[in-house]
């Protein structure tokens, strides 16, 4: 299969991955959890992405309050494929670091708990498999507490 621009990019920049298809493949996800993107539309930041575990809620308080907005929600669906150039599903850190460095991008501190991911290539059904210390070392997000507190 060839290679998209996401793997190109962490080829040209010198980092190790394994591609990963969930259609295809199974893998330990306790100990290599899945991350979801989340593009968010912040009152003065405007796109501001999020990267938290697949099965967790976005506490939209604590990502406004660490974004430096008074609010942040999800925007339509056609705003986050102008804004990132991304369907829905297939938002990727990598990817929108690429093409909008700009972007504010916060990671959930939970990422510090593994020390591998899954998260999107940048196609719907395609992933990649990349070190929490790479992936953090090339997009250099601001890692705070990003969660809904469950009680």
């Amino acid at each position: 299969m060839p290679k998209n621009e996401v793997e190109q990019f962490l080829d040209e920049e010198n980092i190790n991955y394994q591609s990963y298809k969930f259609s295809s493949e199974k893998i330990d996800t306790e100990e290599t959890p899945i991350f979801k993107t989340l593009v968010l539309k912040g009152n003065k930041t405007g796109p501001t992405i999020a990267l938290v575990p697949l099965n967790s809620r976005l506490d939209y308080k604590k990502a406004a309050s660490i974004s430096k907005n008074r609010k942040v929600g999800l925007p339509p669906m056609d705003y986050v494929m102008k804004t990132t150039g991304y369907p829905h599903g297939a938002n990727t850190p990598i990817g929108i670091y690429l093409h909008h460095p700009e972007y504010p991008m916060f990671f959930d501190q939970k990422i510090n708990n593994y020390q591998k991911v899954v998260v999107s290539a940048g196609e719907l059904d395609k992933s990649v498999i990349i070190a929490i210390n790479d992936l953090i070392a090339l997009i250099q997000p601001t890692v705070a507490d990003l969660l809904v507190d469950k009680s």
